[in-house]
């Protein structure tokens, strides 16, 4: 056992730890939040807020599917929500490739991992759709509780044309599940 949980730590959670996101932290100019930082906020907010709204939703899955939402890409890196629709195309294929080697290495030792992504990533339930949901809300979060720190840096365009064009396209996907 103990040689799985060091091959899951080495190959799959300190790799996600890692991933920078095209993101500031909250109130820091300079660094970039990790997706581990950003899936730990996102469950913390999708269960708070699931709370606070009084939603029949299970707080339990609502912490497995953020922590494991964007676990791909641990393998298949991130890819800035400003990027051109071509790459972001290319994100989808590269987050499958990557799907489909966490899949392999891990289906034996920690099965529940790449069936909870196939889950997400169906949102077939509604824990997954408002996790999703919620995740498209987190850049604004970010930018309330910095103050604004760090998004100038971001988003330099004149009159924040890529801030608009992430904005409408997150819009978009949230809009895609409005329960």
């Amino acid at each position: 056992i103990i040689e799985d949980i060091l091959d899951l730590y080495q190959g799959l959670l300190i790799p996600y730890m890692k991933v920078l996101r095209d993101l500031p932290f909250p109130g820091d100019s300079i660094r970039k939040e990790t997706d581990g930082e950003h899936a730990f906020m996102l469950a913390m907010v999708a269960i708070t807020l699931a709370e606070r709204l009084k939603l029949p939703l299970d707080h339990g899955k609502l912490a497995k599917y953020s922590l494991i939402h964007d676990l791909v890409e641990a393998h298949a890196g991130d890819v800035s929500a400003r990027s051109s629709e071509a790459e972001q195309l290319v994100k989808i294929d590269r987050e499958h490739e990557a799907f489909l080697v966490i899949k392999q290495r891990y289906a034996k030792t920690t099965p529940w991992i790449p069936k909870l992504i196939e889950l997400y990533e169906a949102k077939g339930d509604e824990e997954s759709k408002f996790v999703y949901a919620v995740d498209k809300q987190m850049g604004s979060y970010s930018w309330i509780a910095g103050g604004g720190k760090g998004w100038l840096d971001t988003y330099p365009e004149p009159e924040g044309s890529g801030y608009h064009l992430v904005v409408k396209r997150l819009r978009k996907k949230a809009a895609a599940y409005p329960d």
